[in-house]
This record gives structure tokens, sequence and C-alpha cells, in this order.
């Protein structure tokens, strides 16, 4: 699209060894394309756009983009020059418009977009006098996109000769290593889940430190439940799979001819095996957003996946400045977060002063010996129960499976 002024020009480019169009729709705000990644699979709008600098023709846009999402199905994607903030903190030194980013979230909303993380520079656009900065230019993805692409990165690059920050949006996974262990409150009543803590309790550990004597004891049944699980869970996707299997033999079965009482309860007990896998599917969910919905009433899994994709995209760590380079490494990474928090905890003196006792309060014999008595099984069970069961996983339930088994 051609400037109109000093403003307003359009310039969208792909690589058709990756994009093929297959549908442009271009205005003096934004350039619209509709077309499939290649060995994706998948359609894609990507929107690129230059809000107008007056705010009668920004919401106009909004309500034309609203209306073209209704109508274009597929993952869509819009970036560019919104010329809008969201929130206060985007805007330095300049004027906040509250109703302007009222009109902006609104579409937003509406619209079902979602943001990544931003990395590198904190603000996009800078004045030419070095006064006024903003974050102007975003990306907004549908939630289609985030699901697909959760682990993708956003990267505003340093500002050269121009006022605004390029951006960068990858969809390449960095790998940070293993995802951490987490333990399901619905693996409780799973068979063989009480066999596999007793079998990580019953490990021996020869130290006299009562500590190190619960935390071997802790990664023993950590190991103990990894295989477990492991084992467990490809015997339930082999269970599920002659259960649904089962399930269309006799649907079939069924458009022929009524079915004996024999199959009728096969086909009942098979559909109650799905249900069963389906409900704890959506109690893993439901933990993982750490979100209360299922406990009263939503089994939507679908908004599980967007909360749990939100979560990924808002807390990914796309990359640091160190020495005044981008650094996007995750062994680099981890290594300058270990060092960070070396400095934190490193003692910053040798030699403390002495205080004397002379004049400082002092426990009774009775308050003394409070603080070194040992905690009851009855006080331990009621803080454990007193935690809930739809809090985030922890050792809260395996501290329970140990009052059990004692």
């Amino acid at each position: 699209m051609d400037a109109d002024g000093r403003s307003g020009g359009l310039l969208s480019l792909w690589n058709l060894c990756v994009f093929k169009k297959e549908l442009e729709v271009k205005n003096q705000n934004f350039i619209l394309l509709k077309g499939k990644v290649i060995g994706e699979g998948v359609d894609l709008i990507i929107v690129n756009i230059y809000g107008s600098t007056l705010k009668t023709n920004r919401r106009r846009m909004w309500e034309e983009l609203l209306e073209a999402k209704n109508m274009i199905n597929g993952h869509w994607i819009m970036l560019g020059d919104f010329n809008e903030v969201r929130f206060p903190e985007e805007r330095f030194n300049s004027q906040f418009d509250a109703s302007a980013a009222m009109c902006f979230n609104s579409f937003i909303s509406r619209g079902g977009f979602q943001e990544y993380n931003m990395g590198g520079m904190r603000f996009t656009f800078l004045a030419g006098d070095g006064s006024n900065l903003s974050k102007i230019d975003r990306v907004l993805v549908c939630n289609n996109f985030m699901d697909k692409w959760p682990n993708a990165s956003l990267l505003a690059l340093n500002r050269k000769i121009t006022d605004h920050s390029p951006l960068i949006l990858s969809t390449v996974n960095n790998s940070f290593g293993p995802s951490p262990f987490r333990l399901f409150n619905s693996w409780f009543t799973l068979d063989g889940f009480d066999e596999a803590v007793k079998r990580g309790l019953n490990k021996i550990c020869d130290s006299r430190f009562k500590d190190e004597v619960v935390a071997v004891k802790l990664k023993a049944i950590k190991d103990e439940l990894k295989i477990w699980r492991k084992n467990n869970k490809d015997e339930e996707e082999r269970d599920l799979t002659e259960a649904q299997n089962k399930i269309t033999q006799l649907d079939d079965l069924a458009e022929t001819r009524l079915l004996s009482d024999s199959e009728i309860m096969i086909w009942q007990d098979c559909k109650e095996k799905v249900k069963k896998w389906h409900d704890k599917v959506a109690a893993d969910l439901c933990q993982k957003a750490k979100s209360r919905w299922i406990g009263l009433g939503d089994e939507n899994t679908s908004y599980f996946h967007t909360i749990m994709n939100s979560h990924i995209a808002r807390n990914k760590i796309n990359g640091l400045w160190i020495d005044g380079a981008w650094v996007s490494d995750p062994n680099e990474i981890k290594t300058q977060f270990l060092a960070a928090f070396q400095a934190k905890f490193k003692e910053p003196i040798n030699v403390r002063p002495r205080i004397g006792a002379a004049g400082f309060k002092r426990l009774s014999q009775e308050q003394a010996e409070g603080l070194i008595t040992p905690f009851s099984i009855l006080e331990v069970g009621n803080a454990v129960w007193e935690c809930g069961i739809n809090k985030s996983p922890g050792p809260d339930g395996i501290t329970f499976k140990l009052i059990k088994a004692y």
C-alpha cells in the first residue's frame, strides 16, 4: 500500500518456499494475507498493521478486523505499528489515553487474541528528540496459534537509524532440559501408587542427619513414581484403545441387530472406562492450569489448554542482555541465572560480630522444649488436609501418603 502523505505505507514480503498465498485484503491501514505454511498444513492469516494516528480511524479499523476474523478461519497473527498502548506502564514521559486503551483492550478480548512476552527492548518506539518512549509495536495471535506454538518467542531488536524496534517472532523452541517432576492428585486413586511410595520409603540411608534422610527418601519416592507412572500410563493408553475399539464394534453391531445383555454390559463398561479416563485428564488439566473450574462443574478441556499455553507463553524467558549482547542460548541463560543466585546467597563477610546475651529476654524452659518437640501425626495430618485438593502439585500429597503408610 502506498503511503498517504508522510505515513501509512505498508509492505508485506514472504518466502514462496515457506508460505503460499491464497487470499489478500488490502486497506490503507492493514494488509491481510491468507495462505498455507509449507509442511505445517494449517491456514495462516497474517495481518500487517499500521494504525492511524486518529483515534476514530483506529476504532473503525478494530471493527473491520473483527469482522474479517469472523469471516476468515485459520491461525491469525497480527503484527505491526498499532499506534496504541494497553497499559500506563507502556508509555514513558508521554500521555496515556485511558479511553483509547480500553477500546484497544476490548478489541483484543473480543477477538480472542493473546500476546507473547517480548524480550529485548522494553519500548518499541522512541521519539526523534529522545524524550518519549512507548510500546506501540506488538504481535497479537489467536488461541489456535498459541495452542500450536506455545513456546514461541518474541524479540524486539535494537533501534539503529529508525525510531521503531524491529520485532521478530520465532516458533523455534529453545529447550531448557527435561520438564520438572509433577505429582497429580488423580494418581492417588490409581493402582500401584501406594506400593511405589512404600518402595521409596524403604530406601536405606545411613546418614545421621535427618534432613538428608528425608531428602534421600523423597528422591527415592520420586524415582519410583516416575517408573510406576510410565508403566501405568502405557497400560492406561492400551486399555483406552481397546475400550474405544470395542465401543466402535458394538455401535456398528447395534446398527444391524439388537445387542444381547452381555454385549450391553460390555458396552457400558467400556463407556465407563473412557469416561473415567477423560475425567482424570480433565482433573490433571485443572491442576496444571491452577484453576478450580473443574471442581465447580466446568469440564471444558480446551479452556484449560488455553490457560496452560498462556502460562507457558507468559513465563517463557526469551533471552538475556549479557554485556550489551542479547543471548538466547539456554545453557548460557542457565549459567547466568546460577551465577546471579549464587551471588545472592554468598556470605558477604567472613567474620560476624558477636553480641553479648546480657539484657535479652529468654525463653522459658517449656517454650525452649516446644521448639524441638517432634510434630505429632495429628498435627501433620491437619496441616495437609487444610491445603485442599485443588492446589498446585508439591510435597503435600507425598506427606499424606507417608502418614497413611505409618
